[in-house]
């Protein structure tokens, strides 16, 4: 089996809607949920169209199906509260007045757990940071920390743990990472 990374089509929307709902562990217990992973929010077809336009939805394409996706966005245009917007709020803080550059919202990502542990995740974030590296300095995503599962996987792939934040009585933590250097991770 042959996977690929490339930027998303109209005609993925469904897939990646689908694979979205799969991967919000509805139905599964707090417990459950934290292992096994999970994302967060709503999407439709309306802001897939959205983010397609912006710096993009990255597919990893398994011969023919989704094997995952990242959405990727730029963080204006966020309403106040959102947890992007105050990660980024986040982020900024933590920084101190460091430049960080131009920021680069990550996320939500899916991996179809039928393509786990294949390098899925790999290839879309290695795909996504070389063809946004020239236009975005760093890329923050925002973690829930009941999300354990998610949690270990930013961890994993080096991504730092920014600054800690909480809204809408959830606690998240914020993560970033440099596109220059995950550009150049080998799939």
């Amino acid at each position: 089996m042959t996977i690929t990374v490339r930027r998303s089509r109209a005609d993925d929307h469904a897939a990646i809607l689908s694979l979205m709902d799969k991967a919000r562990g509805v139905g599964l217990s707090d417990e459950e949920r934290a292992r096994r992973g999970f994302v967060q929010g709503e999407m439709t077809a309306a802001l897939l169209d959205r983010f397609q336009a912006g710096p993009g939805i990255f597919v990893a394409d398994a011969d023919g199906e989704l094997a995952g996706f990242a959405i990727t966005s730029e963080p204006g245009g966020l309403p106040p509260g959102h947890p992007a917007a105050v990660a980024v709020t986040a982020v900024v803080e933590a920084a101190d007045g460091r430049d960080l550059g131009r920021l680069l919202l990550y996320g939500p990502v899916a991996v179809d757990e039928r393509f786990q542990g294949r390098g899925v995740l790999t290839k879309l974030l290695a795909a996504l940071a070389t063809a946004l590296r020239d236009d975005y300095e760093l890329a923050v995503a925002f973690v829930e920390l009941a999300n354990e599962r998610s949690l270990a996987v930013h961890r994993h792939y080096g991504m730092a743990e920014a600054a800690h934040f909480e809204t809408d009585d959830r606690a998240y933590a914020a993560f970033t990472f440099p596109l220059a250097a995950m550009a150049r991770r080998t799939p």
